[in-house]
């Protein structure tokens, strides 16, 4: 449904669910729908990879900025 490209513009294609996690999982991302995805699909990745932890294969706790997603380091700063 979307094409993540990194910030070398190496790019990937993949469902919605598996393009957020990818694009959380970059530090520069972009994300594009490929042509036939549904209206909105670049748009809901790109949310999506706001609130999605990077990375999820990493086992144990995850306690480092580097590990958590966008949104809980928003938080984290905003207090």
């Amino acid at each position: 449904m979307v094409t993540v490209l990194d910030a070398s513009h190496a790019g990937a294609d993949g469902c919605e669910h598996h393009g957020a996690r990818l694009l959380a999982s970059l530090d520069t991302g972009w994300v594009y729908a490929l042509p036939g995805a549904p209206h909105g699909a670049a748009i809901r990745v790109f949310k999506a990879a706001d609130g999605i932890r990077p990375f999820c294969w990493i086992d144990g706790p995850r306690t480092e900025s580097s590990q958590l997603s966008r949104a809980e380091n928003r938080a984290r700063h905003n207090h």
